[in-house]
């Protein structure tokens, strides 16, 4: 079986790490993957990333090879125009029309590779425009074609209901997303929208003993630097651990993004540049060998709800910590509950510093508890968010749904 995968951007480039993941699973468990991201950077960040780089197919989002090729399809295919009409109609605003349009030209370009390099299936990470992708390439080719939604994509609310109905089938990554998606689609499809959770390696050693001696205990907030993440409530709540005369701490903020700025300036503001400290965005196995080392004591994902309605669906970062068996503290949004339940980690309100700098307190002081907790998250894991058994159930999915 050939499947065909739409990115955002991986392999190339630093994010997507848990999509990532999950195509090297799918390549493990036997499948004949080919990858097309939507407008992929050149740089190659994550090593692993180089096992599969030379599946993919590296194109421009638009280039004048491409353009030219839209065009001719433009005056020959009339099923194309039927294709933008129902985008323009089904379009909610003018903003998510133009984004769709300008994937239009790539799409019909990649139609017409796969037309002499076939594939049986085509998934798409994310359900905004590179879902709008695979659906084009689908109508255009006749290939069943899938979705993985994951959080701000279901709010966007980009064609939503067309593409389920197109698609063979919508994947949620958990239940609360599932619920969200059936409130815009309608109960119809109930029987398209699928749970099926992202998932993690498990190592085969767990850091679940008693960290090792040292004088600072060392926390990370693995996440790129975004508002969703909830940042300066964890820069908060280390002003208030100083306040309180704790200062055996380290904060590590692993990762970049818009908010690196404003984050300096609130460390700077509050005197916490001993304690906090930003270290850029990591290659996913250097993180990962951190937690392999014991040299993460814990890890604080402080996300809340933004004022656009965004919320996490069930954080990769907090699972890949998880099945190390490293204690984490995360807040009520999203699907983080559905992850730390059954106490397999520490649940606080979201944009509460205060509760949260007494949650850290509490596994710094605690070593029992840390130790339970991260027992407690590891079999989590291991029980519902394993990568290749998700992987495979995925997969099962696709070949249920029918294939070309």
């Amino acid at each position: 079986m050939r499947i065909a995968y739409i990115t955002a951007h991986t392999p190339f480039g630093r994010g997507e790490t848990f999509v990532l993941e999950e195509m090297l699973a799918v390549v493990e468990l036997g499948v004949d993957l080919l990858i097309v991201p939507r407008n992929p950077p050149r740089e190659v960040f994550h090593g692993s990333a180089r096992q599969i780089s030379d599946r993919a197919i590296w194109l421009p989002l638009f280039n004048w090879q491409i353009f030219l090729y839209f065009l001719k399809a433009v005056a020959l295919n009339l099923r194309l125009w039927g294709i933008i009409g129902r985008m323009i109609c089904h379009s909610r605003t003018l903003k998510i029309l133009v984004k769709n349009l300008a994937v239009v030209p790539k799409a019909i370009f990649v139609a017409g590779l796969l037309q002499k390099e076939p594939v049986d299936h085509i998934h798409a990470h994310w359900g905004s425009t590179t879902a709008s992708m695979a659906w084009v390439i689908s109508e255009l080719t006749g290939i069943p074609w899938s979705f993985t939604l994951h959080r701000w994509d279901i709010a966007e609310n980009n064609l939503l209901k067309l593409k389920v109905g197109r698609a063979s089938f919508a994947r949620c990554i958990n239940e609360n997303g599932r619920r969200e998606v059936l409130q815009l689609v309608g109960e119809t499809y109930y029987d398209k929208v699928k749970v099926i959770h992202m998932g993690v390696r498990l190592p085969e050693k767990a850091i679940i003993e008693l960290r090792p001696s040292r004088s600072e205990f060392v926390f990370a907030c693995p996440a790129n630097l975004l508002p969703i993440k909830g940042h300066l409530f964890l820069i908060e709540a280390c002003a208030l651990l100083v306040n309180r005369d704790i200062r055996n701490f380290r904060c590590l903020l692993i990762g970049e993004g818009p908010l690196e700025g404003e984050i300096r300036r609130q460390i700077a503001k509050l005197g916490l540049g001993e304690v906090v400290t930003l270290v850029g965005g990591l290659p996913h196995e250097e993180l990962l060998q951190m937690y392999s080392h014991g040299e993460i004591d814990a890890v604080i994902l402080p996300s809340i709800v933004t004022d656009k309605g965004e919320k996490e669906g069930i954080p990769v970062a907090l699972m890949e910590a998880m099945a190390y068996g490293i204690p984490v503290v995360s807040t009520d949004t999203g699907g983080i509950p559905e992850l730390l339940s059954g106490k397999a980690g520490i649940i606080v309100r979201e944009k509460d510093a205060r509760e949260l700098a007494e949650a850290i307190e509490k596994l710094m002081k605690e070593d029992k508890l840390r130790k339970e907790i991260g027992e407690a998250g590891r079999m989590r894991v291991r029980g519902y968010f394993n990568l290749v058994e998700n992987t495979r159930t995925l997969l099962e999915e696709i070949k249920r749904s029918g294939h070309r």
